[in-house]
């Protein structure tokens, strides 16, 4: 498929894993962060770097303007997350910090979705999410990242019945593992060592952002049960 692939969060973690996977399949890719572009990702051929908080309306809009004048959209993986790296129990935590989690995990990923929605026909839109949203996984001291990705999940499916008629697929892919990204760089280094890499949804991403109208939509693709089932595997139509 051609096209760009957009990816928000692509200053570091997973957002830049993915970012480095998809220049290295000689794909055109739109960065988009609050923070600052590494320097040998910014002046990567393909790449394009846009400086952009997802929460800012005005701000995504505009981002995605300047990556639509540059060429078709193939897919966008919206991949930006914060968590509350306190992790306070649900009653003593500040609304402040409950506030900061669902506003850029669930409004970032709203405006993120229907910018993309907005300017694509045909495609992939991909929300990466977490186990955390499964009801079975809610993981105490984890409140808000728990609920945010959760309300993700929904919204990925609302907006799969809504753009099928558009072409686009919509999708959510998460880890099962703990990935080594920001949320746990308060570790020392050797409880980190034991950490997955932030390349693990790389090839599942890849696949996700190639599939045909109505391939697959309103789904979650589990990473682990991709890694160990090939019937999973299969299901999804994978080789």
């Amino acid at each position: 498929m051609t096209g760009q692939i957009v990816i928000t969060g692509a200053a570091g973690g997973i957002g830049a894993a993915l970012c480095d996977h998809f220049l290295s399949l000689g794909r055109e890719v739109a960065g988009i962060d609050i923070r600052p572009i590494p320097a040998h990702r910014a002046t990567a051929a393909g790449f394009m770097g846009l400086s952009a908080d997802i929460t800012d309306e005005s701000a995504i809009e505009h981002a995605f303007d300047s990556i639509a004048a540059r060429g078709q959209i193939a897919a966008v993986i919206a991949n930006a997350a914060v968590t509350d790296l306190d992790h306070h129990e649900t009653v003593a935590m500040p609304y402040a910090t409950w506030a900061k989690v669902l506003r850029v995990n669930v409004d970032g990923a709203f405006l993120t979705g229907r910018a993309a929605a907005r300017r694509m026909t045909n495609g992939n839109i991909i929300f990466i999410t977490s186990s955390l949203a499964l009801l079975s996984q809610a993981k105490t001291n984890d409140g808000p990242y728990c609920t945010s990705k959760a309300a993700v999940e929904m919204l990925a499916r609302v907006l799969a019945k809504e753009l099928g008629d558009k072409g686009i697929n919509v999708n959510t892919l998460y880890p099962s593992a703990i990935i080594d990204t920001g949320f746990f760089a308060h570790w020392p280094d050797e409880q980190r060592k034991a950490l997955s890499p932030p390349s693990l949804l790389n090839a599942t991403a890849a696949f996700l952002a190639d599939l045909a109208p109505g391939a697959a939509t309103g789904r979650s693709l589990d990473q682990d049960r991709w890694d160990k089932d090939d019937a999973y595997r299969s299901d999804w139509g994978a080789p």
